[in-house]
C-alpha cells in the first residue's frame, strides 16, 4: 500500500494525501482530511512503511486469515498458533472471505513487518493480484477446502474426500436413501455437496433433489429436517456438528430413534465435544487441528529459507470415527398403535358369577394393560418397529404403565400425561376356565382426543401400519382413520364400539378383526360367522378377520373366504389372546409377508398368550414363537 493507492481510494491527490499525513494540510479542508485519514486507518497505512516492510531483520510475527468466524475454524486456528509457538513466533489472527477484506488484512500485517502470511481461501483467489505491492521480503502459504484451487495451495481440506467418506459409510451400512444437509454459500459446501452426489453415483444409487437440503439459517433447516421426516430417507449426511444437533433435535420431537429409525453422519473438525450426542454421534474427522499444524510449518520453514513451495499440495485424508449413530435400515415398517391404556385388575374366580351371585376370588393381580398399549406391547416384544398414541394420569398406574411400554421397547413420544386425571382401569373377571369378562373405566382415555393425535402426526411419517382400537372417543378414532388415509398408513380395526361402523368408514379400513361378539354387533341376526363377514364385505370391508377363540378365525377378502385354525394350546387366561394375534398379525405384515402367513404367525401368539396370566406379561416375545416356526411355516404353505 502506498501514498498513490490511498489518493486513488480517497479520491483525491498523491500532494493532498501527503500534506495531510504530514500534518501540512492547512488549506485542506476538514472533511478531505478526515477521508484520507480513514483511508489510511482502514488500510493501516504508515508513513515508511515499506522500508520496515522490507527490512531484512525478521520480526517473528505471522499472520493467519481464515474465511469465517473462528468457531468454525477453531481447530485449524488452534493448530496453527502450536506450530508458531514451537518455533518462537507470534501469530496474528484476521478474519476475512472477500478479496477486499483479504486486503485490507494483508496491508495491516504489512504494516506490522508480519514475516509470512497464511491463507485459508474460501475460493479460487488470483495470488499474483491479491499479493501485488507485498514486502519482498514476505512469504505466504495457502490452504483451501476446493481441490479445484490445489495448483495455488500449500495444502487442502479433502471436505470432498469426507463427504464421499461419510455416504459411503452409510451405503456400507445398507442405507440407499441418504440425505445430505448442510449451509448454504459455506466455503465447503459445494466440495461436499460434490463428494455426496460422486459417491451416490459410484454405487448407482440416483440422487434426489428432496433429499439435499442446503439451508440459510437454523429455522429453515429444521423445517426442511421435518420434510423430509416423510421422504424414504433412513440416513443423514450432516455438514457440521450444528446440522447434526439440530436433525438430533427435530427426529426426537418426531419420536424417531437413532440409529433404529434413522442414521446420521457427521463431517467434523473435532471443535465440537462429541459427548453431547446421544447415542454417540459417528464424525468424519477432516483433521483442521493437523491441518494448521501442517500449514504453519511449510509457512515457517518458507521465511526460514528451508523449504520451496512443495510441488505437491499436501492432502491430509479424513478419518472415520464410529459412534453409535449408524446401524442398518430397518426391514420392517413402523407400526403406530392408537389405543386405551389401563391398570388391569385381574379377578380370579372358580367360575364367571350370574346375575344375584356372590363368589369368593381365588386372588387378584394388578397388571398393565389397555388394548393401545397391549397391542404396541406385544408388536414391540416380537421385534416391531412400534410407537404409540394415548392418554396416562400423573399417578402410580400411570407410571407404571409408562415403565412398562419402554421396558418393552415401545417408543412412548406419543403418550401424554394429563394431571389431575386418573389413568384408565380395567376390573378383568377370569374364570378356572380362561373365560373371561371386562368393566373399565375410562380415566385419562377419554382425554385422547383428536388435538392430542394431531400433535403426534409426525410419528405416522414413513409408517406402514396403524393399530387402532375404540376404546377411545369416536371423534378420534374418526381422525385417525382419515389421517392415516392422507398418510397412505393402513389401518387395523379392533372394533369394540357397541355401534355399527358406517360403509363410508368401512371403506376406509384396511383390516377389520372383531371377534365374534364385536362380529354380532356389526352385523346383528342368526347368520353364521362367515355369513356375517361376507356381509361385511359387501359393505365396503376390504380384508376381515373373525377371530374365533379355540376355533381359530375367519378370513374374508376380494381373494380368500379361509378359515385357519387356532394354534392347540391349554388355555389359562384368555384376556389377552385378540391384542397377541393383532399385534403379532402387524409385524409379521410389516416384514413383508402376505396375509395368510401373517395371520398363521399370528394364531401361535394369540396361543402362547393364552397360557399365562394377564395380558402384556403374557405376550410372547420373537424366541418364543421362534420354537413353533415349524408348525406355523408349515401351514403357510398349504
Amino acid at each position: 500500500m502506498t501514498i498513490k493507492d490511498i489518493a486513488a481510494i480517497a479520491g483525491v491527490s498523491v500532494t493532498t494525501v501527503s500534506m495531510v499525513l504530514n500534518n501540512k494540510a492547512g488549506s485542506i479542508s476538514e472533511e478531505t482530511r478526515e477521508k484520507v485519514l480513514r483511508v489510511a486507518k482502514e488500510y493501516s497505512f504508515k508513513p515508511y512503511a515499506k522500508a520496515i516492510q522490507n527490512a531484512s531483520v525478521r520480526s517473528g510475527l505471522v499472520g493467519l486469515l481464515i474465511p469465517g468466524d473462528t468457531r468454525t475454524f477453531s481447530d485449524f486456528v488452534a493448530g496453527a498458533q502450536e506450530a508458531a509457538a514451537a518455533e518462537g513466533y507470534s501469530l496474528i489472527l484476521c478474519s476475512g472471505e472477500r478479496e477486499p477484506e483479504i486486503k485490507k488484512h494483508l496491508n495491516g500485517l504489512y504494516s506490522k513487518g508480519a514475516d509470512g502470511v497464511a491463507l485459508y481461501l474460501a475460493e479460487e483467489t488470483d495470488l499474483d493480484a491479491l499479493f501485488a505491492g507485498a514486502p519482498d521480503k514476505l512469504v505466504y502459504a495457502v490452504v483451501s477446502n476446493r481441490q479445484s484451487t490445489a495448483r495455488q495451495c500449500s495444502a487442502f481440506c479433502a471436505v470432498f474426500d469426507a463427504a464421499m467418506l461419510g455416504t459411503e459409510h452409510l451405503i456400507a451400512a445398507g442405507h440407499k436413501g441418504i440425505a445430505l444437509l448442510g449451509w448454504r454459500n459455506r466455503p465447503e459446501s459445494e466440495e461436499f455437496f460434490s463428494g455426496y452426489s460422486t459417491a451416490l453415483y459410484r454405487h448407482n444409487i440416483s440422487m434426489k433433489s428432496e433429499e439435499v437440503g442446503l439451508c440459510a439459517d437454523q429455522e429453515e433447516l429444521e423445517s426442511v429436517i421435518r420434510q423430509m421426516t416423510d421422504y424414504k430417507s433412513t440416513a443423514f449426511l450432516c455438514q457440521d456438528q450444528s446440522v447434526a444437533a439440530c436433525v438430533y433435535r427435530v427426529l426426537d420431537r418426531c419420536g424417531l430413534r437413532i440409529p433404529k429409525d434413522r442414521s446420521v453422519v457427521c463431517m467434523s473438525d473435532g471443535a465440537t465435544a462429541l459427548d453431547i450426542f446421544a447415542p454417540e454421534l459417528s464424525t468424519i474427522d477432516l483433521r483442521r487441528r493437523e491441518l494448521g499444524r501442517s500449514v504453519m510449518r511449510e509457512l515457517i520453514a518458507r521465511i526460514e529459507g528451508s523449504s520451496r513451495a512443495a510441488q505437491e499440495p499436501q492432502r491430509l485424508l479424513p478419518e472415520l470415527r464410529q459412534g453409535a449413530s449408524v446401524a442398518s435400515p430397518l426391514t420392517s415398517k413402523r407400526i403406530v398403535v392408537v389405543g386405551s391404556m389401563n391398570m388391569d385388575t385381574m379377578i380370579h374366580l372358580s367360575h364367571l358369577p350370574t346375575s344375584g351371585e356372590s363368589l369368593l376370588c381365588q386372588r387378584i393381580i394388578n397388571l398393565p394393560g389397555g388394548k393401545g398399549a397391549n397391542q404396541a406391547v406385544g408388536a414391540a416384544k416380537l421385534g416391531g418397529d412400534v410407537c404409540v398414541i394415548g392418554c396416562l394420569g400423573d399417578d402410580q398406574e400411570g407410571r407404571l404403565l409408562r415403565s412398562s411400554l419402554v421396558e418393552n421397547g415401545v417408543n412412548t413420544t406419543g403418550v401424554m400425561t394429563i394431571p389431575g386425571k386418573p389413568t384408565g382401569k380395567a376390573y378383568i373377571l377370569v374364570s378356572d376356565k380362561g373365560e373371561s369378562t371386562i368393566v373399565f373405566s375410562y380415566g385419562t382415555n377419554g382425554e385422547l382426543l383428536p388435538n392430542i393425535v394431531e400433535r403426534n402426526e409426525g410419528l405416522f411419517a414413513g409408517a406402514e401400519y396403524c393399530l387402532l382400537s375404540t376404546e377411545i372417543p369416536w371423534d378420534t378414532v374418526l381422525y385417525t382413520i382419515d389421517l392415516c388415509v392422507r398418510r397412505h398408513v393402513q389401518v387395523i380395526l379392533k372394533p369394540t364400539i357397541q355401534r355399527p361402523i358406517s360403509s363410508d368408514i368401512l371403506e376406509k379400513i384396511d383390516f377389520l378383526i372383531p371377534n365374534e361378539k364385536e362380529l354380532d354387533v356389526q352385523v346383528p341376526g342368526n347368520l353364521s360367522a362367515d355369513e356375517k363377514a361376507e356381509c361385511l364385505f359387501s359393505r365396503g370391508a376390504r380384508n376381515i378377520i373373525v377371530t374365533l377363540g379355540d376355533k381359530g378365525c375367519y378370513l374374508r377378502n376380494a381373494e380368500f373366504k379361509r378359515a385357519f385354525p387356532a394354534a392347540d394350546f391349554a388355555a389359562v387366561d384368555t384376556t389377552g389372546a385378540g391384542d397377541a394375534f393383532i399385534s403379532a398379525f402387524a409385524v409379521y405384515l410389516s416384514e413383508g409377508y402376505d396375509i395368510t402367513s401373517s395371520i398363521r404367525f399370528a394364531t401361535y401368539a394369540a396361543g402362547i398368550s393364552i397360557t399365562r396370566d394377564g395380558v402384556q406379561p403374557a405376550m410372547a416375545g420373537r424366541i418364543a414363537l421362534e420354537m413353533y416356526a415349524d408348525q406355523y411355516s408349515a401351514h403357510q404353505a398349504e
